[in-house]
C-alpha cells in the first residue's frame, strides 16, 4: 500500500505528514504539507491571509477524493473534488500550453486522485491551487490518508510538546550519520512519516542554500554510506509527494519550503 509511512517497495507514492513546527513570534506553522479533509480545509480559521487548524498555521495540504466535475481552459484545469466530508473542493492545477501531452493529462470525472496543493481563499471562497493532481495507484490510499489525517492533526494539536522536544536534544543527536553536517538543514525530522533515507536526503536538500538547489551527484558524495539507487529512489518519491522540485535541471532538487 502506497502511504505517507510506509513506501512501498517499488517506491510508490504516499501522502506527506506533519514535519516540525517553527515559531515565528507567536505564530507557529508547519512547514511541511499536512494532509486534510475537504471539511477540515473549509472549517480552517482564516484571518490576514493565513489559515490555522488549532494553533498552527497551514498553507501547503494533501487531499484524497473523486472528481466530480473537470473544466479545462486555455491556461488551467479546474476538478471539484469530493472526498465525502463535506461538498466538494474546487483545485485548480495551472498548465503549461506547450506540453504536447496537455490533453491527456485532463483527467476525467470518476477519477480518485490525491491532489497536494496551496489553500488559498478568495471573496470568501476557498480553494486550492494544486502543483500535483494524480490518480490513486491503489484505493488501499484512501484509507491511508484518513489515517495520516488524525495522526497529523493530532500532532498539530500539541506543537508546544513537539517543540520542546526538539530543543532539549543537543545539536550531536539531531545530526544523523552519514549527514554533512555543513548544511543547517540537517535536523531531526522524526515522526514525519518517512523513512531514514528520505529524511536524510530531504534534510540535505532543505538545507543547501544555493539558488539552484543540491544535485544528485552532491547527495551521493554527502551520503556516502548510502547506494547510489537508494538516493535518487528517495528524490523521485520527495518530487512526486511535493517535498521538493528539480530547479536548472532533472539532476538539482530544491525544497518545496525553501525560504529562496
Amino acid at each position: 500500500m502506497a502511504g505517507g509511512y510506509t513506501q512501498s517497495p517499488g517506491g510508490g507514492f504516499a501522502s506527506p505528514a506533519l514535519s516540525q513546527t517553527e515559531k515565528k513570534g507567536q505564530r507557529t506553522r508547519a512547514t511541511q504539507i499536512i494532509p486534510c479533509t475537504v471539511s477540515q480545509l473549509m472549517s480552517a480559521a482564516h484571518s490576514d491571509e493565513t489559515f490555522k487548524v488549532g494553533d498552527v498555521e497551514v498553507s501547503q495540504v494533501t487531499i484524497v477524493g473523486i472528481i466530480r466535475t473537470t473544466d479545462k481552459s486555455m491556461t488551467n484545469i479546474q476538478y471539484k473534488v469530493d472526498d465525502m466530508t463535506c461538498a466538494p473542493m474546487d483545485v485548480k492545477l495551472w498548465v503549461d500550453m506547450e506540453d504536447s501531452n496537455f490533453d491527456s493529462n485532463v483527467l476525467p470525472p470518476g477519477t480518485y486522485v490525491k491532489v497536494s496543493g496551496n489553500l488559498r481563499s478568495f471573496q470568501n471562497h476557498r480553494s486550492v491551487v494544486a502543483f500535483s493532481v494524480r490518480p490513486l495507484e491503489d484505493m488501499n490510499e484512501i484509507t491511508s490518508h484518513m489515517l495520516e489525517v488524525v495522526q497529523a492533526h493530532m500532532a498539530l494539536g500539541k506543537p508546544q510538546t513537539m517543540t520542546s522536544a526538539g530543543e532539549g536534544m543537543s545539536s550531536s543527536m539531531m545530526t544523523r550519520p552519514g549527514m554533512d553536517r555543513g548544511y543547517s538543514g540537517a535536523s531531526d525530522m522524526t515522526n514525519n512519516g518517512l523513512s531514514a533515507n528520505q529524511n536524510q536526503v530531504l534534510s540535505l536538500i532543505r538545507g543547501c542554500p544555493e539558488a539552484r538547489g543540491i544535485s544528485i551527484q552532491e547527495l551521493k558524495q554527502r551520503l556516502s554510506g548510502m547506494n547510489l539507487a537508494v538516493i535518487k529512489q528517495a528524490v523521485e518519491f520527495l518530487s512526486n509527494e511535493g517535498h521538493i522540485f528539480s530547479t536548472i535541471d532533472e539532476d538539482h532538487f530544491k525544497s518545496t519550503d525553501s525560504d529562496d
